[in-house]
């Protein structure tokens, strides 16, 4: 009989379409890993939805609480319920923002689930088991000066922890490289493994159809009190999609309904894309894509995974990581001729592919040699 071999992953489950990415393409490299080092396993994946750590419990899948989950995870752990974190071989904290500390804001060290899965549960019962963090990164404002970390000792401290309680931990950005090196850490940089997902699922490229535009308010999900100026941002995103209208058909992606709502008020005459939770489809569609300028960074990193050239323009230092599949990223506040972002992107449409497959090989290659070297 073929052993099974459980991988639970800490992720978002139906939540974020950018997770569901992440995910499958590190699903992918992990099966990928497992059949080389571990042939006689059978791969079997378990999900947690980590804003709502009691969804580790069999049977408490559908809480989507946090208050809830905070009230009912401390006696199903005390009553020992079978979870996925106890059945697991190997546990991974999948992608995501893990590095970040705004002052009068959020700190990552009050993250929802590193204390109740981590601390509370796995440690105690770590039984030799592995624990990876993969393809990890920061969100800071977009300037953010990474030697800033160290003026919050908690969440240095935190990093810390994190880091040594892991077995391997590697990095999407150069950002949040340097926030660990700070605290006295380090890890590889390499590509997000959202690349990957398009082999995971089998999606290949097809002939370019339309451009794709994506727009976020303030040009991302926080301002992080910076000075951004809404207007000016809407004003520039509708010279985008104007030039771009010169070059063929333009569809706006809009990964949930406020998207596809804003998207309406600053280009009403604009086709938009829009199915909800359902990131296969989104792979599909962006398949079909020229090239694109997008705020959502995983918009542009599944565009470029399939060979369609992209800019994200940002306001925070999420977006800079698509420098790591040699494309450009813009500070929002900074943009003043977005006529040239377009035409920039445009140029590359018929000679990315090439580029992003070979960024491509060698990043798979260097995660399956760090995986196998791991487990």
């Amino acid at each position: 009989m073929t052993k099974s071999y459980k991988v639970t992953y800490i992720t978002t489950v139906n939540h974020n379409i950018g997770d569901d990415f992440v995910r499958e393409g590190l699903s992918g490299l992990v099966r990928e890993a497992l059949a080389r080092e571990l042939p006689a396993v059978e791969y079997k994946p378990l999900l947690i939805h980590k804003h709502s750590p009691v969804t580790n419990v069999y049977g408490f899948e559908a809480i989507r609480s946090l208050r809830a989950s905070r009230l009912i995870d401390p006696a199903l752990r005390t009553l020992g319920a079978r979870n996925r974190l106890s059945d697991a071989e190997l546990v991974i904290q999948s992608g995501a923002p893990i590095y970040w500390c705004h002052e009068n804001g959020s700190k990552c060290e009050n993250n929802e689930w590193f204390d109740p899965l981590i601390r509370r549960r796995f440690v105690p019962d770590r039984r030799d088991r592995k624990f990876f963090n993969l393809a990890g990164g920061s969100c800071q404002r977009y300037h953010d000066d990474p030697q800033n970390i160290l003026n919050f000792p908690s969440t240095a401290a935190y990093m810390r922890e994190f880091f040594d309680v892991c077995d391997l931990t590697t990095l999407r950005d150069t950002h949040a490289q340097a926030m660990l090196n700070a605290v006295g850490r380090d890890a590889a940089v390499l590509p997000c493994t959202s690349i990957f997902a398009r082999d995971a699922l089998d999606i290949s490229p097809e002939d370019g159809e339309y451009i794709v535009l994506n727009f976020m308010e303030n040009g991302g999900h926080f301002t992080f009190g910076q000075a951004i100026d809404a207007r000016k941002w809407r004003e520039n995103f509708r010279r985008i999609f104007v030039h771009c209208l010169k070059l063929g058909r333009v569809v706006l992606a809009c990964h949930n309904q406020k998207e596809q709502e804003l998207a309406k008020e600053v280009v009403p005459e604009a086709e938009t894309f829009i199915v909800p939770d359902d990131h296969v489809e989104f792979m599909r569609f962006y398949a079909r894509a020229r090239f694109g300028i997008v705020n959502r960074v995983h918009a542009g990193f599944m565009l470029a995974s399939l060979g369609k050239p992209v800019a994200v323009i940002g306001n925070d230092s999420r977006a800079r990581m698509i420098s790591n599949l040699s494309l450009p990223s813009y500070y929002v506040e900074d943009v003043s001729n977005p006529e040239q972002i377009v035409d920039d992107a445009a140029q590359k449409e018929h000679s990315y592919r090439s580029e992003i497959e070979a960024i491509i090989q060698s990043a798979r290659g260097k995660y399956v040699e760090l995986l196998r070297a791991s487990l």
